[in-house]
């Protein structure tokens, strides 16, 4: 027994060697740090600051690099005390040895409190369902405590390139926390940023500043060439939910020894094209799936969709590529024996499919991070996903099979606008995917109401194109509350009642649209005694279900721009049957529409006396809306939530000897908006004069008398009218 333990301490011994080594310290010494605290006073408020981040980078003959990384953090809150519990560094260990030099706390009163051997492991960096070389090295130091500076640093060696005979790396400036407990990110102020990076003098290198106008101190020295950038007193990037992409705001050099991207093309051409080989032998299964996937058809799409539902349907998304670096496919055989693989994997079973069917397809590197930046003139292998490019006369195609609810062809509306270098063999090629248009995603929703006896029930039915169609469908399967997901998308637009029954069609079916619907039964009774009866719709309810904008932040709480990314169209379509046969139609009030530089939402209606049609469509572009002008769409999305009403009421035809139904305020106030809206300023004037003097202590009926006296030319008793409303509390 005490040989085993013996022999599981000295595993564990070396384990811990393996991640923690003893190493000078590149940054400065305690009682540096400590008076660099009273330099950090400006900054306190954000709870955490960088005293000091230092990256030494030096590249040597054979284009490997060795290097180390030192960050000193003051923490300044307890908030930022629990943020910064677990520090993480994640690197490919089969091209690079990462360690961690030291991690301490220094105390106030500068006492040292190093890292304790068992608060520090390795583990796999990826999900449970990507095996791959991506380790990560998490660990916590003692005495983390507001007051206290954390010191750490830790190295990096590369073993073997990834490119032979080139060298490419992105510096940057910043130190972003990521809080996956949060599901969120954190970039601290920093007093000082320095970045060290020495290569050899005959190294060609090209460089490229983003976000910044930097320009490096350089010194020869030797046979070697030192360059060095410094950033000084950065404030902190507060977070903020629907703000740009963070790499579009910090600062970064783009360094490469490659000017071109022919290197590139070269270098995965060589790693793709025996993944290909013997795809066409007579006894290639390869081959056989291509005949089976392709007869009978001779369209180019026809052929594209049958390869894309295949992949979707009978290879699983699977990263397995241990040993492997991460770049290299499965070949085509194997991916399809396997039955599952990752992106590039993937792609290469497509390419071979399409190929042997005679169409032009070619691997494309993208990266799916908003706001990544290629250069035509600086290639770098900025990229962590592989889609497919088919060249076609028709403008091509791009298909994304990683997703397994994806529709035809599958690409993410996160990927629009996104460069990719596509890989061709003959040098490649940059190639921008198109950007997503508002009538390529759109969401119809279809209320139908119906009495049945004197009950009235409504069908909803929710119907998709584009990528709220995968979003939706996505949700939906791998909900487990799916009552809950019908409740939340269909409820709203029939005042908020509760599904009595829904059913959507197979998620797991990318072949067959997704279409969702719910049964409301027994909304209410129309009993014989009613003589008037009214159908709404609040329109502004889909911004609860398809935008981010039912619950805004004000404009004084909005610091951050706000970035739309995805674009959408929603149409609604609701149908109101009269609820008797001797109705007429004795009131129409379509709601108010609105045009403006954010959206917009136009109402229309076909209307008899026995049926009411109204439709109404709701457009929002992809945009960037500054600070500046958030107050502006934060005020037009309150006047659309404000006037969103569609309101129509059904009477029955009166007889002589009865007296007909008196309209409720709420009517009358409706019936007044429609006057204005329609442009009839004369009648609306008289309307509202009449609905003034029998209602004068209401707000909203003053102000409409204002809007009413203003376009009649009467600005006096206009801005009276509106002095009023005021007076009443009216806001408007």
């Amino acid at each position: 027994m005490a040989v085993k333990i013996r022999l599981l301490i000295a595993l564990f011994c070396c384990y811990c060697a393996n991640v923690l080594a003893a190493a000078p310290s590149i940054g400065p010494d305690v009682q540096t740090l400590l008076a660099l605290k009273s330099k950090a006073t400006p900054f306190a408020d954000k709870g955490a600051v960088l005293l000091s981040r230092l990256n030494e980078i030096e590249v040597t003959g054979q284009r490997l690099e060795k290097a180390r990384y030192y960050r000193a953090i003051y923490l300044t809150n307890e908030e930022a005390v629990s943020d910064y519990s677990k520090l993480v560094t994640t690197f490919n260990a089969y091209y690079h040895d990462s360690t961690i030099d030291f991690a301490r706390v220094i105390t106030a009163n500068g006492e040292v409190f190093d890292m304790q051997q068992d608060a520090i492991s390795e583990t796999a960096a990826n999900s449970d369902d990507y095996l791959d070389d991506m380790k990560r090295i998490e660990f916590a130091v003692p005495q983390l405590k507001v007051g206290n500076i954390i010191e750490y640093q830790f190295s990096e060696v590369q073993t073997k390139p990834i490119i032979d005979g080139e060298w490419f790396s992105v510096l940057g400036f910043r130190y972003v926390k990521f809080l996956p407990q949060k599901n969120w990110l954190r970039i601290d102020p920093m007093l000082t940023s320095k970045v060290t990076l020495t290569v050899p003098t005959d190294m060609p290198l090209t460089l490229k500043n983003r976000n910044n106008t930097l320009q490096p101190e350089i010194t020869q020295q030797g046979k070697t060439t030192e360059y060095r950038w410094e950033m000084n007193n950065l404030d902190a990037i507060t977070m903020q939910s629907g703000m740009p992409p963070v790499d579009n705001m910090v600062p970064a050099i783009y360094v490469s020894t490659m000017d071109n991207w022919q290197a590139i093309d070269r270098w995965y051409s060589h790693l793709f094209d025996p993944a290909l080989a013997g795809i066409g032998e007579a006894d290639s299964h390869v081959k056989a799936l291509a005949d089976s996937l392709f007869a009978g058809l001779t369209q180019e799409q026809d052929k594209v969709r049958a390869v894309f539902e295949y992949i979707q349907k009978n290879v699983r998304y699977i990263g397995a590529h241990v040993n492997r670096g991460g770049y290299q496919p499965h070949t085509a055989s194997e991916v399809l024996q396997n039955a599952y693989g990752d992106c590039k994997d993937q792609t290469t079973l497509i390419v071979a499919l399409l190929r042997l069917g005679g169409i032009e397809a070619y691997p494309a590197l993208v990266n799916t991070y908003n706001g990544t930046q290629l250069f035509d003139e600086l290639a770098t292998l900025n990229f962590n996903h592989m889609i497919t490019y088919v060249a076609s006369d028709a403008g091509g195609y791009w298909l994304d099979t990683s997703g397994t609810t994806g529709a035809f062809p599958g690409l993410s509306a996160v990927l629009a606008d996104q460069q990719t270098f596509v890989v061709d063999g003959k040098g490649g090629e940059l190639i921008t995917i198109p950007a997503i248009q508002p009538e390529d995603n759109v969401a119809t929703v279809a209320i139908d109401y119906r009495l049945e006896g004197q009950s009235l029930n409504s069908t909803v039915t929710m119907s998709f194109a584009g990528q709220v169609e995968t979003n939706l469908r996505n949700y939906y399967q791998f909900s487990p509350e799916k009552r809950g997901v019908a409740d939340q998308l269909l409820s709203p637009f029939v005042h908020d009642n509760r599904v009595t029954t829904f059913s959507a069609t197979d998620p797991a079916d990318i072949a067959t649209p997704f279409v969702l619907t719910g049964e409301f039964k027994d909304l209410l009774t129309i009993t014989d005694d009613i003589q008037r009866f009214h159908y709404s719709l609040q329109n502004a309810q889909l911004l609860k279900v398809f935008t981010g904008f039912s619950a805004m932040e004000p404009p004084a709480e909005r610091y951050q721009s706000l970035y739309i990314q995805i674009p959408i169209t929603v149409k609604i379509i609701s149908t109101y049957p009269s609820p008797w046969d001797d109705a007429k139609l004795s009131y129409q009030g379509q709601a108010k529409n609105f045009q403006n530089r954010f959206f917009e939402i136009i109402h229309s209606a076909e209307t008899s006396d026995n049926k009411v049609v109204s439709s109404a469509t709701f457009v929002l572009n992809a945009q960037t809306i500054s600070v500046e002008q958030y107050a502006d769409l934060y005020k037009d999305i309150t006047a659309f939530q404000k006037d969103s009403e569609s309101l129509y009421i059904f009477e029955r035809t009166a007889s002589d000897t009865e007296t007909p139904e008196v309209l409720s305020l709420e009517e009358q106030i409706a019936q007044a908006r429609t006057l204005l809206d329609n442009g009839k300023f004369a009648e609306a004037l008289a309307y509202t004069e009449a609905l003034a003097e029998a209602n004068e202590e209401n707000g909203e009926v003053q102000f409409l008398l204002g809007i009413a006296q203003g376009f009649n030319g009467n600005d006096a008793l206009s801005e009276s009218a509106f002095k009023r409303a005021e007076a009443l509390g009216y806001q408007y």
